[in-house]
């Protein structure tokens, strides 16, 4: 009996295959969970005759040529774990969901209908019916993993007289004749998918969905499967706002051991650096970390003087973003004029503090009917003794004048789960538009509950006539008026990206607001003066905007005493003749 996920492990290990960070988590992961198989509370085992029986099925798939499929060692490491690992229970599979990422041209579509090829033949849980689905974005990219698929089984039955007899295959649909079970590409469409029943659901370039809508229906339909199994094998891409991404984020958590998914199977192949994409010109095959498929001779023949081309092409343009994004399968940022990279963002991110008594400054960026409503807020603290720091937070309102589901499209952010979190408050009003006294009233409830401290609410002046009334009436704030241009606004959005790169912005886990960092692009005007463009940021950026507002007046108390005083004075009429 072969195990070839510790095979794999030993040629990384000898050095015969080079892997990153997360895939050797994954091994690591494989390894502490087959210790913990062993005890009776680990309801899992891993049974090494059930893998190499889904190997053995897919290595007599014959290739466009008719000879045997030879899988990779890589390739046999996912079968194995994803037909390996069972259930003690009942003996069906452990994983529900897969998480599996790597570069292009490696082989995604191959392994999809390889997945699918021992769902519709070999599976036997459930007996009869089973259900398997393609799908994408487009009808059209759900069919190359689909038409893949039943290529392999088209060859399969010229050989085999067994298999040509169990076989019905039509330009959009296999069916098993002996089990009833049939296979479908669909694009991702909502009212297609709701309701339909998916053993095997794959999900194809997932890095281009804008929302995770599509995913909860199959998952939905899935529920009264107990071996049903979600794959999502794809590329990376430059919408930080992407579910997938998320998603990504939460596979390295588990990874790394600080959440945990039992049912979740994760690999995922990139390079650990950016810079060893450069480095790749002296030694190639660091590019197998994101390219497993260069363990095979002869595809690394073909690919790997493609990828050096791109490489030095890319260099040469000064344009290595797309190499790193979709040959070294990073998640980045395709803008070059990017605001803050999500990923310095992130660093920053902490457990809400007790924010009881603190000194605050508020910042509010109104909007139109259908726009966003913004308040944000920066609360001092101090930690090893001297060094400062702003927290931040922030809440929204959203405007529905044109539809709730038109803005979300639109967006590409799902308000309806954000209000859950509480990032943000979608209007009851029929009219669509925002209530401005909600946003006051949110203001005072949040003051009287922590006993904060306002030392100012500075404000866009565009369309805040109404709530200084309010404010004036209730309470003995200080209003600041933040005028929206380059004399105010230049300098503290410089100053504000160089604090947090210096940890001296801290934030929690607001998905709203580190959305809202992502969209922001720099532009600068004719003297070289920085601002965040609304018109040319990528999606809304309104809690950030009110943020910066806030941070205008913050910023002084991260300012040390003695630069703060010297400020002053040169500031001042005793700086003069």
């Amino acid at each position: 009996m072969n195990d070839y996920i510790s095979e794999y492990e030993k040629a990384i290990i000898d050095g015969k295959i080079q892997a990153c960070r997360e895939i050797k988590k994954a091994l690591k992961r494989d390894k502490r969970d087959r210790r913990r198989a062993k005890k009776d509370d680990f309801p899992y085992y891993f049974n090494e005759a059930l893998a190499e029986q889904a190997i053995k099925f897919i290595q007599i798939l014959p290739t466009a040529e008719g000879t045997p499929l030879k899988l990779e060692l890589f390739q046999k490491f996912l079968v194995s774990e994803l037909f390996g690992w069972r259930k003690k229970s009942d003996d069906t599979r452990r994983f529900s969901e897969c998480f599996i990422s790597f570069s292009r041209k490696n082989g995604k579509s191959f392994l999809l209908s390889c997945i699918a090829s021992i769902y519709l033949l070999i599976e036997n849980k459930p007996p009869q019916s089973r259900e398997i689905l393609f799908t994408a974005n487009t009808f059209k990219q759900a069919k190359i993993a689909f038409n893949m698929f039943k290529h392999g089984l088209r060859q399969l039955a010229k050989e085999s007289p067994t298999i040509r007899q169990r076989l019905k295959i039509n330009d959009a649909e296999v069916f098993d004749l002996t089990s009833n079970s049939h296979a479908v590409a669909m694009a991702s469409n909502l009212q297609a998918l709701d309701g339909y029943r998916s053993d095997l659901a794959v999900i194809d370039e997932y890095a281009l969905a804008t929302d995770r809508n599509i995913k909860e229906v199959i998952k939905t339909g899935q529920i009264n499967s107990d071996n049903a199994l979600l794959a999502v094998i794809s590329t990376s891409g430059n919408n930080l706002n992407s579910p997938m991404y998320k998603d990504y984020q939460f596979a390295k958590e588990i990874l790394d051991g600080k959440k945990q998914a039992d049912d979740l199977f994760i690999a995922i192949y990139e390079q650990d650096y950016k810079n060893e994409v450069i480095k790749a010109l002296k030694d190639p095959m660091l590019l197998e970390k994101s390219n497993p498929l260069l363990a095979n001779a002869d595809r690394r023949s073909v690919m790997l003087p493609k990828l050096i081309n791109s490489i030095n092409l890319a260099s040469e343009q000064d344009n290595l973003l797309p190499v790193y994004v979709k040959n070294a399968n990073l998640w980045l940022q395709n803008r070059e004029n990017s605001y803050i990279p999500v990923k310095d963002w992130e660093k920053e991110t902490i457990d809400t503090p007790n924010i009881s008594k603190k000194p605050v400054w508020f910042g509010i960026d109104l909007s139109k009917d259908f726009d966003l409503t913004s308040v944000s807020w920066l609360i001092p603290f101090t930690q090893d003794k001297d060094k400062k720091f702003l927290f931040a937070d922030s809440h929204s309102w959203v405007g529905t004048k044109y539809g709730l589901d038109e803005k979300i499209k639109r967006d590409h952010f799902d308000y309806r789960k954000g209000q859950e979190r509480g990032e943000c408050s979608i209007t009851k009003l029929e009219s669509g538009v925002i209530d401005y006294d909600e946003i006051f009233q949110y203001i005072l409830r949040l003051v009287d509950q922590y006993d904060l401290k306002v030392q100012g609410v500075c404000y866009d002046p565009y369309r805040f006539g109404e709530l200084i009334p309010k404010f004036e009436k209730k309470t003995d704030w200080q209003l600041i008026q933040v005028r929206q241009g380059r004399k105010t606004l230049a300098q503290p959005t410089m100053q504000f990206r160089e604090d947090l790169f210096n940890h001296k912005i801290k934030h929690d886990d607001n998905q709203l607001l580190k959305y809202a960092v992502n969209n922001a692009v720099i532009v600068y005007d004719r003297l070289q003066n920085p601002l965040i463009d609304k018109a040319k940021s990528q999606n809304k950026i309104d809690p950030l905007a009110s943020l910066m507002n806030a941070y205008t007046q913050a910023k002084a108390v991260l300012v040390s005493e003695k630069v703060q005083h010297d400020s002053d004075y040169f500031a001042s009429d005793q700086f003069s003749f």
